[in-house]
């Protein structure tokens, strides 16, 4: 299990502060989680034409906060630390321990601040959520960094990833829109090799033969994605803030990381459940 000081704060009201309903509580707390539940049950979601993992994001922030109003029946959570776990509880579904085994975890950081150590908070929020003990898949996305402190970068939260698998947290570590030297800077330097490099196709119609030439040779997946490296900006997040709390003030409200949870069925192939949790911190 993972360390129950991060554990327990989330799953059991031992030790909260207080409950509210209103945006009033943001006067109160420098860091906020915010966490939007399944959002495959959402009936907005499914739509014909497929949303961005950014407005999906946005959608997810804000459809959160508006279930918290007063007018709605749901629950504001403080946690230890002056800070406010907001989640729609309509929507947060536990995994059940008798069906773990058939399901595959996913949990994709977006590191929006570089502190590795989110690395870590970002996992156990997560793994609290599920009610799990650990993920098949961890993949780190790193926002746009200029090429020469790209490896320097990459290697304090690969640090950080590494010992989560040497803890039992994670069974494989991967990146995202690595191209063919970074990756391989980082296979050659990591203790622990990366397994997948997600690469957006949005800037890379076709796979790089050098970069595919290279992922074969060392057993490295090649995955493609369509997230884009800003998916949520601290000007997004206050105007997600203010519309859902138009009376309380939201300057210096930034996003500090988000990540998206992918819960697979192995034997079907289909997505169970799927979700976005953000971390938020006030100036």
């Amino acid at each position: 299990m993972a360390n129950t000081d991060n554990i327990n704060e989330c799953m059991t009201n031992d030790g909260l502060n207080g409950k509210s309903s209103s945006g009033e509580s943001l006067k109160f707390v420098k860091k906020l989680y915010i966490h939007g539940g399944n959002i495959s049950n959402w009936n907005r979601i499914k739509r014909k034409t497929t949303p961005s993992s950014a407005d999906e994001l946005s959608e997810s922030i804000g459809t959160t906060l508006n279930s918290l109003l007063p007018t709605n029946n749901n629950d504001q959570e403080f946690v230890p630390q002056k800070a406010l776990r907001c989640i729609n509880k309509k929507f947060v579904e536990k995994i059940e321990r008798g069906e773990r085994e058939h399901l595959k975890i996913s949990v994709k950081i977006f590191a929006i601040e570089l502190n590795p150590a989110f690395v870590q908070d970002a996992l156990f929020r997560a793994m609290c959520e599920l009610g799990i003990d650990f993920v098949e898949t961890l993949i780190l996305a790193l926002p746009e960094i200029p090429d020469d402190e790209q490896l320097s970068t990459l290697k304090g939260f690969w640090e950080e990833m590494e010992v989560l698998m040497d803890s039992g947290y994670v069974r494989s570590l991967g990146v995202c829109d690595l191209d063919k030297n970074a990756l391989e800077k980082l296979y050659e330097w990591a203790r622990i090799k990366p397994e997948i490099n997600q690469v957006n196709l949005a800037s890379c119609c076709v796979m790089p033969k050098e970069l595919v030439d290279f992922s074969d040779k060392h057993d490295i997946q090649l995955l493609t994605h369509a997230d884009p490296k800003d998916i949520l900006t601290k000007g997004r997040l206050e105007e997600v803030l203010r519309e859902s709390y138009e009376n309380v003030p939201v300057q210096g409200w930034r996003p500090a990381w988000a990540l998206r949870y992918s819960v697979l069925v192995k034997c079907r192939g289909v997505i169970k459940n799927k979700g976005y949790i953000v971390f938020c911190e006030q100036d």
